[in-house]
């Protein structure tokens, strides 16, 4: 009987399962993408669950499934009432609301943020959640629990509700360190009844449900874990893990993180750390708003493999971009109202292109030039996953940009991050 483990990676634009075995070789892997409601967790759970399904269909009688744990995105938060289901669409991570929030957040949870050395803005679940507090107070008074898309999900799959992982717990104002909500939250006007019980990623939260393992043709338990962030399973399914290794995520945003051995702290909010599953090492990155989606905004429909051939002869491009395609930044640098920019005129639709992925590398270099002026040493290998890496040109841009040697692993994906949590 051959073992294997479950990785669901729900994403901006989709969800894809991931299957491994013990050895961390990916056995398969399939995705569907969201041809509606990007915002509507209950769609999630629809695309999910077939994706699920099929997945498991196509493993055959000679598979035993030994665990299955989910990954998404961090900092959006979803609204569920008594019964588990959404009162209002999900507030999502890019989602601007909650710029004023995060101001109150600073200033009434100082010491939280000194502490753990990062500061609130709009992407942190708790700014949205006090946007909810004081803006629709009526529903907020119908929500049970504020989930991350991972937590609900693990409820849609167990039944059980309300449990989530310090991963994601930490944009939610998790204390990492003390390891509790801090009473202060209540202060605010936010109950911490309606925030979910927090465990270490990689812990049996339940089994999943027997109407489910009918319909996927399963005649045993398999055990769900808590999970982790996307970033946090790109990390770890790239190989950074140990001290001085870093990695960057390129996908519909760009992702950074790197590993110490101890907390390192940012007063001005740029970065936060995440907690290692193990508790005994710490991943310092953030997430900044630019990335791939700048292509799929300017280039909509687009060949890419076909443009990467073009541009390959117009190398440097003679603009300068900042590649953000909505409004507001969150690394490397904190601004609600940032803007992209384009400076100097393409001469052609190859130039624009090339100009975007070049805009996209300085963002990526001046994001691990900030985490160097912190004090997070990182070596002279950048370990890259996620769509964006899959271009080469896009690489060979990226690598010259930064002066960095950027390694792709063969098979590394945030499903798989996920699904080896349980090997």
């Amino acid at each position: 009987m051959r073992e294997v483990f479950l990785g669901l990676d729900l994403g901006t634009q989709g969800a894809r399962v991931v299957i491994v075995d013990k050895e961390g070789n990916i056995l398969s892997s399939s995705e569907d993408v969201f041809k509606r409601e990007p915002e509507n967790p209950t769609y999630w759970w629809e695309v999910a669950r077939c994706l699920l399904g099929s997945s498991i269909s196509r493993l055959g009688k000679d598979s035993k499934i030994l665990s299955l744990a989910v990954t998404s995105t961090s900092g959006t938060v979803v609204c569920v009432d008594t019964r588990g289901e959404p009162v209002m669409p999900a507030l999502m991570y890019n989602d601007p609301r909650g710029a004023e929030e995060s101001k109150i957040l600073n200033r009434h949870l100082k010491e939280l943020t000194e502490k753990l050395g990062y500061k609130f803005n709009a992407s942190y679940a708790l700014s949205k959640i006090l946007w909810v507090k004081n803006n629709l107070p009526n529903i907020y008074e119908r929500i049970r629990f504020f989930l991350s898309p991972t937590d609900f999900i693990n409820f849609k799959l167990t039944g059980r509700m309300g449990i989530t992982d310090h991963t994601n717990a930490l944009k939610f104002g998790f204390d990492l360190l003390d390891y509790r909500w801090q009473p202060e939250i209540e202060q605010l006007g936010i109950d911490l009844f309606r925030l979910p019980e927090v465990l270490a990623p990689g812990e049996i939260i339940g089994s999943v449900r027997r109407e489910l393992l009918d319909e996927f043709g399963i005649d045993y338990d398999i055990p769900v874990l808590t999970g982790l962030t996307d970033g946090t399973s790109g990390q770890i399914a790239s190989g950074a893990v140990r001290v001085g290794e870093s990695s960057t995520t390129l996908g519909t945003t760009l992702v950074i993180k790197g590993v110490t051995s101890s907390l390192i702290r940012d007063p001005l909010g740029r970065f936060y750390s995440h907690l290692h599953p193990e508790k005994n090492r710490w991943f310092p990155g953030g997430s900044s708003n630019v990335g791939g989606e700048c292509l799929e905004k300017i280039f909509p429909g687009e060949n890419y493999k076909e443009l990467d051939k073009k541009i390959t002869g117009l190398i440097p491009s003679p603009l300068i971009i900042y590649p953000l395609v909505r409004e507001g930044e969150r690394f490397p640098f904190v601004n609600p109202r940032a803007r992209g920019f384009v400076s100097g005129s393409p001469s052609s639709r190859e130039e624009l292109y090339l100009g975007y992925l070049e805009g996209v590398a300085y963002v990526e270099r001046l994001c691990y030039e900030t985490l160097s002026e912190m004090g997070v040493k990182t070596n002279d290998t950048i370990y890259t996953v996620g769509g964006g890496s899959k271009s080469l040109i896009w690489l060979r841009i990226r690598s010259s940009v930064m002066n960095k040697v950027l390694k792709r692993p063969v098979s590394a994906t945030s499903g798989m991050g996920v699904a080896i949590l349980g090997a």
